[in-house]
């Protein structure tokens, strides 16, 4: 048997989990939306700071939340969007599941899945584990034995045999994901745009003025401030540098590290910047939009912010290199993120 539904898919790198519910969204509403949209909408200044001394990573610092079953739950009444994950025993129930689902016209979210597996990203294919990457299947072919599927990094339609995808499905990551996970996407009744990104962007400037723990939004924030200084006298020198590394790798576009802590001399071909630069990006594009001086102004501030992290990150590469240490100066630079993250999410919650 074989089936596939035809569907308008656009590009955009680093939003895996998102980017195949907003191809439905775009295709059922006509919309158009700028780069990262629902994925930045979502998780944007969810910050979060922890002590977790059990823990090998002693010192938790997160600018966002980038579980997908968080961000789901966030955005998915804004967008007007229903959903489930069915997590599988095994691969053969997962795959029956995705073909049913498509045999009755609806695409289908697959994963976590690990891009080892993935043939058509051949600089990772056997090459390198990149778990928590997520496609969305379309259609399948039972004779050619494959599925067919559209993936954020790929522009054209793409078809992976089911050998390589039970493999790839085969990924467990404690607390975000299960192996042979299939998500059902219902778009039943999609709001405006302006709508969507009205709500999102107030309640994200409620979550970080007005968190509802002291380890969230801007009181983490301060925490981390006033606490980071003390890390040197609390921890070892290996758990210390742990809770750096961990740090700087969730600044990144996606989590990975800087080439030069793989002792890679050559540049870096995502950004370290927290994803404020794609938050910038987006409110710059919705204020002229729609004419809002107030996202407008936000996204200088946020923009900021990014060029600030970047700046941390490279003092903070520089000390676990043995380059030279000025790891005492970060806490003030955090100081000065914190104070643009304020007057940004200010614009945005009077916007």
């Amino acid at each position: 048997m074989q089936a596939q539904i035809e569907l308008q898919h656009h590009h955009d790198d680093y939003e895996c989990m998102w980017n195949g519910i907003e191809d439905i969204y775009m295709s059922k509403t006509g919309e158009t939306l700028p780069r990262n949209c629902f994925f930045t909408l979502a998780q944007f200044g969810s910050f979060c700071y922890m002590k977790t001394e059990k823990a090998e990573i002693k010192r938790m610092v997160a600018l966002g939340d980038g579980r997908p079953k968080k961000m789901y739950a966030f955005l998915a009444p804004l967008v007007g969007f229903e959903y489930r994950h069915f997590e599988y025993d095994t691969f053969e129930q997962a795959l029956k599941k995705a073909k049913a689902e498509v045999d009755s016209g609806y695409p289908v979210v697959l994963g976590a899945l690990d891009m080892y597996d993935l043939p058509y990203y051949p600089k990772l294919f056997h090459n390198m584990h990149i778990p928590l990457h997520y496609i969305l299947m379309v259609g399948y072919d039972d004779a050619a034995a494959c599925i067919k599927l559209y993936d954020c990094g790929r522009e054209e339609l793409l078809s992976l045999n089911y050998e390589d995808l039970q493999k790839s499905l085969n990924c467990s990551y404690p607390g975000l994901s299960r192996r042979n996970t299939v998500c059902t996407i219902r778009m039943t009744h999609p709001a405006g745009k302006l709508q969507i990104v009205r709500q999102a962007l107030a309640q994200r400037a409620s979550l970080f003025l007005n968190p509802s723990a002291s380890f969230l939004g801007c009181r983490g924030f301060e925490k981390l401030i006033s606490e980071m200084p003390k890390w040197r006298g609390e921890l070892t020198t290996e758990e210390y540098n742990k809770v750096l590394t961990n740090m700087i790798m969730f600044f990144g576009t996606v989590p990975t590290l800087p080439n030069a802590l793989y002792g890679f001399d050559e540049p870096d071909t995502i950004q370290f910047a927290g994803r404020f630069d794609y938050a910038s990006e987006m409110l710059a594009g919705f204020g002229a939009e729609f004419q809002n001086e107030r996202w407008t102004s936000a996204s200088r501030s946020f923009a900021q912010c990014g060029q600030l992290i970047e700046r941390i990150t490279g003092l903070t590469v520089n000390y676990l290199v043995g380059k030279n240490d000025e790891m005492s100066s970060v806490p003030a630079l955090f100081t000065d993120v914190l104070a643009l993250m304020r007057e940004g999410f200010l614009q945005l919650g009077a916007g």
